[in-house]
């Protein structure tokens, strides 16, 4: 009987572990992925980073000027903490974003800067929510 406890024990110790690295995965996922793009950019004043995946993870783009249109832009940059999505056009696929410039951007829904849009402020990264896999124009603001 007392062997059973200790392994219930162990089990279930082992699985709140788990689950507070989980939950402390995209904060960390996210630092380091605004970390590097500011290297890509050289956290130039106008610089912002889209991500293939979530929590600034996967491969990004970077940009330094306003793009009225994504569609010839792909995943370039190799991120963390895997590279999913390089290669693969941004147009439609971006899912979190970092700016670390001293500036705003703004990502669109709709080519032209038109449509819904997600604000990015200055030094900082987010999930996209209004323009999540649904991206089309970046601009600076």
């Amino acid at each position: 009987m007392k062997k059973s406890r200790l392994g219930a024990l162990a089990m279930t110790g082992a699985a709140t572990v788990a689950m507070m690295g989980l939950a402390t995965a995209p904060a960390q996922a996210g630092t380091a992925g605004y970390n590097l793009c500011a290297q890509a950019t050289s956290s130039v004043y106008n610089s912002l980073c889209l991500y293939y995946n979530s929590n600034q993870e996967g491969s990004f783009a970077a940009f330094t000027r306003n793009v009225a249109d994504l569609e010839p832009w792909i995943f370039g940059h190799i991120g963390t903490p895997n590279s999913a999505g390089q290669g693969q056009g941004v147009k439609n696929n971006a899912a979190s974003a970092a700016n670390p410039g001293d500036n705003c951007w703004r990502v669109y829904f709709n080519s032209n800067y038109a449509g819904a849009s997600d604000y990015i402020g200055d030094s900082g990264y987010r999930q996209l929510i209004h323009t999540y896999n649904e991206n089309a124009s970046v601009k600076a603001c």
